[in-house]
C-alpha cells in the first residue's frame, strides 16, 4: 500500500510470485511504502519519492518474524490436506475454568501447511477441520 504524508491510501497492490509490485499513474510527492506478508516483517520503513513522473525502483527486505507459529496438516492416511481450515486458540485458565478464543483462521495450502504470523507469548492451541 502506498500512503501519502496523511497516511491516506493512494493506491493498493499485490505482488507477483517473484516479488515484483507495480503502481501507476502516482503523482509527484513523497509517499510512505507499506508492505505485508503473512508471517514476514518489513526491515526498515520504506520511503518513496515520486517527482516529475519519475519512476522509484524500490526494494522491499522482509525478514521473517520470529512470531510465527506453522504447520502441516496431515490426513489420517498421512497424506496433507489442502484447503483445511485451521483455527489458532488462546487458551486462558485450567480445568473447568479453561477458556479457548479464536484469535486468528486461515486455510491449509496445497501442501497442507498453514502459518499464523504476529503471534505473542502466551498458550496456544490449532484446531483444524476440513470443510465437508
Amino acid at each position: 500500500t502506498l500512503r501519502d504524508l496523511t497516511g491516506a491510501a493512494v493506491a493498493s497492490t499485490t505482488s507477483a510470485d517473484d516479488g515484483e509490485f507495480v503502481f501507476y499513474d502516482v503523482a509527484d510527492g513523497v509517499y510512505s511504502l507499506l508492505a505485508t506478508a503473512d508471517g514476514y516483517l518489513v526491515t526498515a520503513p520504506i520511503a518513496v519519492t515520486i517527482t516529475r513522473g519519475s519512476i522509484a525502483n524500490v526494494a522491499v527486505t522482509m525478514v521473517l518474524d520470529s512470531r510465527t507459529y506453522s504447520g502441516i496438516i496431515r490426513g489420517s492416511n498421512g497424506a496433507p490436506v489442502s484447503g483445511c481450515f485451521v483455527g489458532l486458540y488462546a487458551v486462558t485458565g485450567e480445568g473447568a475454568a479453561r477458556v479457548e478464543r479464536l484469535i486468528a483462521a486461515t486455510k491449509t495450502n496445497a501442501e497442507g501447511k498453514y502459518l499464523f504470523g504476529g503471534v505473542t507469548g502466551g498458550t496456544y492451541i490449532v484446531k483444524a477441520k476440513q470443510s465437508a
